[in-house]
């Protein structure tokens, strides 16, 4: 795996923004070019099969943007493909365990880190190009590993969660979250941002970067200050329909 530009920034303690990718390759490479950090391939709630989200990967490496793949669950064979497809990360919904966290943290990396399937003839190891003991090691070192903390259990275990090895970021999941609490949709509801702070606070207490996901810019700096530095905002649907409304609705001004 080549040096991951988006582990570098967050271990500088810089903060990076990212969104979900659900229209494809060519929204991959256009994120990229208006100098996003990062995209997510969002095979949780997306459409994609791994022959797209490949496409997508390729994309985001044109463009200069990091790639990541959010898997539809905490299945080691979904992690393993992702990587092997050359994402330089992935992104794990539904971990409420510890024995989960650790079960997809090694998923993510190879002996002795982990127990990630190993193959030298994948596009991660540009199809055998770069020697075994090569791959390994720089995939161990490079891939990006983000856990999802999106439910009232895993808010109670999470000082458990938080110690597994190989995890790179926590991700709250405040729609999810908010769920959990009986209140779907309120991720302003003060119960949502009361748990979302003591599990930021956590995490700069332990060293472990957090990450959140807003719906609108106003959203953001709240979070940042707090300490969040994995900063998703919308997908890139919403982001499309958001600014073709604006600028219709500017369009429509010039005829009133």
């Amino acid at each position: 795996m080549q040096n991951n530009l988006l582990k570098k920034k967050l271990k500088e303690g810089r903060v990076c923004f990212g969104t979900f990718v659900r229209l494809g390759p060519a929204a991959t490479e256009i994120l990229g070019y208006g100098g996003w950090d990062f995209a997510v391939i969002d095979m949780e709630h997306g459409v994609f099969d791994f022959p797209l989200a490949e496409q997508c990967i390729r994309a985001a490496r044109i463009s200069g943007i990091s790639s990541l793949i959010r898997v539809a669950e905490p299945n080691p064979s979904h992690i393993m493909r992702s990587i092997d497809a050359g994402a330089e990360g992935v992104q794990i919904p539904q971990v409420e365990s510890a024995e989960t966290a650790a079960l997809v943290s090694r998923a993510a990396r190879y002996f002795p880190e982990g127990n990630r399937g190993l193959c030298s003839f994948v596009r991660a190891a540009q199809y055998s190009a770069v020697p075994p003991d090569e791959h390994m090691a720089t995939s161990n070192l490079e891939v990006v590993t983000v856990i999802h903390i999106e439910g009232e259990r895993a808010v109670r275990e999470v000082e458990a969660i938080i110690q597994t090895p190989g995890i790179d970021v926590l991700f709250l999941g405040p729609w999810d979250l908010s769920q959990s609490l009986g209140v779907p949709g309120k991720t302003r509801d003060p119960r949502v941002v009361d748990l979302m702070e003591k599990v930021i606070a956590l995490c700069r207490k332990k060293g472990v970067i957090s990450g959140t996901f807003v719906r609108f810019v106003d959203e953001a700096k709240y979070w940042i200050d707090r300490g969040v530095q994995y900063l998703m905002l919308s997908t890139d649907a919403g982001l499309l329909l958001q600014v073709s409304r604006e600028r219709l609705e500017g369009l429509r001004k010039l005829c009133a």
